[in-house]
């Protein structure tokens, strides 16, 4: 008996300091990433192209999708999430959303230890999510201070990972041990979590991924009241 071929599965990661493709393709994955702060949007689809140009793979035969949703920056999380949502209505190709810090954690080798990732998301927030040994998912993503990360945890050692590492090993709990894993997600992970979810996971995709924020955005529009009021003042 014949085996199909698994599909052709492409996912992308915009939502932190690094912009990343990745490919899987007859069982193997080709990625490629790079760091950036900000021009996600402007970066994304070129390497997209170029991934799907050096492996020699038509846009159409692309199969499925996959994106991580955050939490991350407020344009980044757009920008991946946007341009895979225009892909599966264009292919059309089922779309399924990773959690960023899950991508993340996927990095991480497996231990005897639980795994924290936490990401610093300034003004004393962090964006954090618990994973057992196996690094596999023990709570939701939330946003916490310091002090409520460090209280997750009441006895026992924890592997951290993530730019809001250094905070927390710094604090001085000796629990606490910094890994040495990428400070932002990668797309390669993101394309292994997502070939392992089943067929019944897949046949529920849903091109209309929602972004997954854990605060307000920092910028806000202008109070049209107070703009009046300059006027009105003669400012």
């Amino acid at each position: 008996m014949r085996l199909s071929k698994p599909p052709v599965l492409l996912a992308c990661d915009t939502t932190q300091g690094a912009c990343s493709v990745a490919l899987l393709k007859d069982g193997e994955i080709f990625s490629e990433l790079q760091e950036m702060t900000r021009g996600h949007a402007e970066a994304l689809m070129p390497m997209i192209e170029k991934i799907c140009a050096d492996t020699a793979t038509p846009m159409n035969t692309i199969q499925r999708l996959a994106v991580t949703h955050g939490p991350g920056t407020f344009t980044g999380v757009r920008v991946g999430l946007s341009a895979m949502r225009g892909l599966a209505l264009a292919l059309p190709a089922p779309l399924c959303a990773i959690g960023t810090l899950h991508a993340m954690a996927a990095a991480a080798p497996v231990s005897d230890t639980p795994l924290l990732v936490a990401v610093d998301a300034r003004r004393d927030t962090y964006y954090t999510q618990a994973f057992d040994a196996q690094n596999q998912p023990r709570s939701e993503p939330q946003a916490c201070s310091l002090a409520q990360v460090l209280a997750w945890f009441e006895s026992g050692n924890v592997r951290v990972a993530g730019s809001g590492a250094a905070a927390i090993v710094q604090s001085g709990d000796p629990r606490f041990l910094n890994i040495d894993i990428a400070p932002y997600p990668h797309a390669a992970q993101v394309v292994d979590l997502a070939a392992a979810r089943s067929s019944a996971d897949w046949a529920q995709g849903d091109r209309h991924v929602e972004p997954l924020y854990l605060r307000a955005p920092d910028a806000t529009l202008p109070n049209p009241d107070k703009q009046l009021r300059r006027l009105e003042d003669g400012a």
